[in-house]
């Protein structure tokens, strides 16, 4: 064991060094703060925080604190995010907030820049952060827990389901920052807004496709089943009536044997007629199952076989 040990940890090591290696060092570039200016002073809580993006980066550190970092009382946020952006909420008072790029093998330095928040009296000034589903989910779970995140000073959230022609669906008052939802097939924004009694943010808002419909059964057409060829270069046809809602694809799967454990040159997605000139004599097993985007797929096809001679 310790032989194989020995002989594995040099393996591993440099699997590990190959990995770096194969990521470009960002260590001499600088994440270029946008927002908010350095000094900023606000008078509402939400704050939001963008950057530029760095070339090679994959994701992005940002961390808050307060009143700064060289004699933190609290950590507010150390977050690993991929987008440019990041919002929170903020108390009064002091804060230094910084970003670094990273990928697997490297990281900048942080750009630091600090703020104020002095109140809370533009109240409609904040901004509604939607937490999950994320923004253009498609998914064939009905039921979502919408969930947002708590603004300072909120007595109360406005929630709003609207379809894809604009028409509202539903609306609820309610003081949880989550609110479970079963929605039915199709394509919908949700939005939230704020309200402290006196006054309202803007809605924030997402879009959500919910696709629970399975798609049809495939019918196979060509080659017949059980028939006979001289010709290597197969054309495989089949059809189905696709359904309104996310994206379908259709993939073709080709076996060696009747108990279909044993693939053949291909299986893959492809749309009807499929052409492959890469089979040799024999017979051979093929059907087709069709899957969406959200997530469902349909019935395995009838299986066809055919002979080429």
């Amino acid at each position: 064991m310790k032989k194989l040990l020995y002989i594995l940890l040099p393996i591993l090591l440099l699997l590990s060094c190959e990995e770096i290696l194969l990521e470009d060092d960002i260590s001499d570039e600088t994440v270029l703060l946008i927002a908010p200016a350095d000094n900023a002073q606000f008078f509402s809580t939400s704050i939001t925080f963008t950057w530029g993006a760095i070339e090679n980066g994959t994701e992005y550190r940002i961390q808050i604190a307060k009143p700064d970092f060289n004699n933190p009382l609290q950590i507010i946020a150390d977050s690993v995010v991929d987008t440019t952006s990041f919002t929170t909420q903020l108390g009064i008072g002091n804060y230094q907030w910084r970003v670094q790029g990273v990928n697997s093998g490297y990281e900048t330095a942080f750009s630091t820049r600090s703020l104020t928040v002095v109140s809370n009296e533009d109240f409609q000034s904040n901004t509604v952060a939607l937490t999950s589903p994320a923004n253009n989910i498609i998914t064939n779970t009905a039921t979502q827990n919408l969930v947002w995140q708590s603004v300072l000073g909120a007595t109360q959230y406005n929630l709003q389901i609207l379809d894809s022609n604009n028409n509202l669906v539903d609306e609820q008052d309610v003081t949880a920052t989550s609110v479970s939802y079963t929605f039915s097939d199709g394509s919908y924004q949700w939005r939230v807004r704020a309200t402290n009694g006196e006054q309202n943010t803007l809605y924030s808002s997402r879009n959500i496709l919910i696709d629970t419909t399975v798609p049809n059964t495939p019918i196979l057409n060509t080659p017949a089943n059980s028939g006979n060829t001289s010709d290597n270069d197969i054309t495989f046809s089949w059809s189905r009536t696709a359904i309104a809602g996310s994206a379908e694809t259709d993939v073709i799967y080709i076996y060696n044997n009747s108990s279909l454990t044993d693939p053949a040159v291909y299986e893959g997605e492809e749309t009807s007629p499929y052409t492959t000139s890469t089979l040799s004599n024999g017979t051979y097993y093929w059907y087709v199952k069709a899957f969406d985007e959200a997530g469902n797929e349909s019935q395995q096809s009838s299986v066809f076989s055919f002979t080429i001679n």
